[in-house]
């Protein structure tokens, strides 16, 4: 089993003060003396979102979006939303048998299927529903994100990559989220008049919107609208961690079985997957820095001084796979790994303090507390349980490939055969 790089980095990042050890890390994403930055094009499509803001108004969009991420609302999610996408998106692929009777399929596209249906409807986006409006809607939601990280690719300048994601986000409202946005109002309004009860309106992103009343900015005129700033972030973080790293899962686990044949009645063990996608989404993180900027001059608690105004790069990835932390074994995948007292399995791959993920648990699930009947081992493990029951495993005759023009630790193909189906 291969040990997992650093991660590489584009030139401007190296220009910065880097840090790259957990503490100091942790440190840092906790403190209020420093705030979220980074490159040019988040703010260009997440201004003033819950990734973006700090202090009262970051708390109060968190209230705002919190029941969205109740255990409640991922109970419902799961068992209402994501077994049935996943069971389509799986039936639609097992039309496609090989003339020697196996059936062939490529985990990264599957996967953005499945995460496409599942983020269009926690944001609130009808229509995403059959494989043709499901491959539009993600290749115009693969574009957009690709946009906001336009720094990290080597393929296209970051100008180019920005304007395919101002052309994506347009079409993206032109299609489907300004006519779900009038759905909603339309509800809303509906609600305000006494119509229609709460409980028999949508849970996601622009209905919460709508009934705050939270829409609109008034230099909207000038950018990207409020409004879709918002979809962005939640369609794109709908997708990216869990696309970036359940790709690595089905890598590892291949590899693991190999040299653990004995491990391999556990491809189905929702607690062992639970630790195994764990694993991959700590040694596997959606970028290879995050940025944060100090308020004010800031001596960190070794020692090291950050003047006030000054932007440092958070090499996370690296933390996360710290001697340190996670012993001498940190760079290897270990679905057995006991995880440091104090700490997530995933280390900080879902960010810590209070810009840490809303939506984690969506995609981990409660960890030791997944049941079927209340439906919380999250999209993760639901995927992967899915398609270890139709028995997928590598396709021998086609490696997994890498993307080009890209610094993302992510994986462009993972063909698999799936032998039970």
């Amino acid at each position: 089993m291969q040990p997992v790089q650093d991660p590489a980095v584009p030139e401007f990042v190296t220009r910065l003060q880097r840090i790259d050890t957990y503490a100091e890390i942790e440190e840092i994403m906790k403190s209020r003396d420093f705030a979220m930055a980074g490159a040019p094009e988040r703010s260009i499509f997440l201004e003033d979102t819950l990734i973006m803001t700090e202090g009262q108004r970051h708390t109060e969009l968190k209230q705002l979006f919190a029941p969205l991420m109740s255990r409640q609302s991922l109970a419902y999610y799961e068992l209402h939303l994501v077994e049935p996408v996943i069971r389509d998106v799986i039936a639609e692929m097992q039309t496609r048998r090989g003339e020697d009777g196996l059936i062939r399929a490529d985990v990264v596209p599957l996967i953005h299927a499945a995460l496409t249906r599942i983020s269009a409807r926690v944001t609130g986006i009808d229509g995403v529903d059959g494989k043709e409006k499901t491959d539009r809607f993600c290749n115009l939601v693969l574009a957009l994100s690709a946009a906001t990280t336009a720094s990290y690719s080597n393929a296209d300048s970051p100008e180019q990559s920005i304007q395919s994601g101002r052309d994506a986000m347009a079409m993206l409202i032109a299609e489907f989220l300004k006519p779900s946005l009038d759905r909603r109002i339309a509800l809303a309004a509906d609600h305000a008049a006494g119509k229609i009860g709460k409980d028999a309106l949508p849970r996601d992103v622009l209905m919460s919107m709508c009934l705050a009343d939270d829409l609109s900015r008034p230099d909207d005129a000038g950018k990207i609208a409020y409004i879709w700033r918002h979809c962005a972030l939640f369609l794109t973080a709908s997708i990216k961690t869990t696309s970036h790293s359940l790709p690595h899962v089905f890598v590892h686990i291949d590899e693991w079985i190999k040299e653990h044949p004995e491990d391999h009645g556990k491809k189905t063990d929702v607690e062992w997957l639970h630790r195994a996608s764990a694993e991959a989404f700590r040694l596997h993180q959606t970028t290879p820095a995050r940025f944060r900027a100090a308020v004010r001059d800031v001596t960190l608690s070794t020692g090291r001084q950050i003047a006030a105004g000054e932007m440092v790069a958070l090499h996370a990835p690296v933390a996360n796979v710290s001697e340190e932390v996670f012993g001498d074994d940190g760079r290897y995948f270990d679905p057995d790994r006991e995880t440091p007292q104090g700490m997530q399995p995933w280390g900080m791959t879902f960010g810590l303090g209070s810009h840490s993920c809303i939506g984690r648990n969506l995609v981990t699930g409660i960890m030791n507390k997944g049941d079927e009947k209340h439906g919380t081992h999250g999209t993760a493990v639901r995927v992967l349980k899915a398609m270890y029951e139709l028995g997928a495993e590598l396709d021998p005759d086609n490696p997994p490939q890498r993307p080009e023009g890209s610094l993302h630790d992510t994986w462009d193909s993972v063909p698999v055969i799936l032998k039970n189906a």
